[in-house]
């Protein structure tokens, strides 16, 4: 009856990569290129949650208009695997202005 209640722990880095020693990275260093995602992770803050991903070598801070569709996909075992097996990347990252006219920069995730 209560077993809905046991919330096991989801790996969502590929199993070998430490990040331990990774430096962080904004969003923003990757303008014109893509990102190989080898993993996230949700980390909470001064600004609240936040997801930071793993990949290129680094750990990269997203936007945090980017932390529901993150939690989304850390609930669906597939989309998990998908990206610990490598058929996840982040292309299309472009600096734009927001209806707020501050800079953003948007991206795309894209299956490979």
């Amino acid at each position: 009856m209560f077993n809905e209640f046991n919330k096991q722990f989801v790996n969502t880095v590929k199993e070998g990569i430490d990040t331990d020693k990774m430096e962080f990275k904004k969003l923003k260093d990757f303008v014109g290129k893509t990102i190989k995602v080898d993993g996230f992770y949700i980390s909470k803050g001064n600004y609240g949650e936040q997801v930071v991903i793993v990949g290129n070598g680094c750990k990269i801070n997203m936007p945090s208009r980017a932390t529901d569709t993150f939690k989304k996909i850390r609930e669906n075992e597939e989309m998990v695997n998908a990206i610990l097996n490598g058929h996840l990347e982040i292309i299309n990252i472009a600096e734009v202005k927001a209806k707020n006219g501050n800079e953003t920069v948007s991206y795309e995730l894209h299956d490979c």
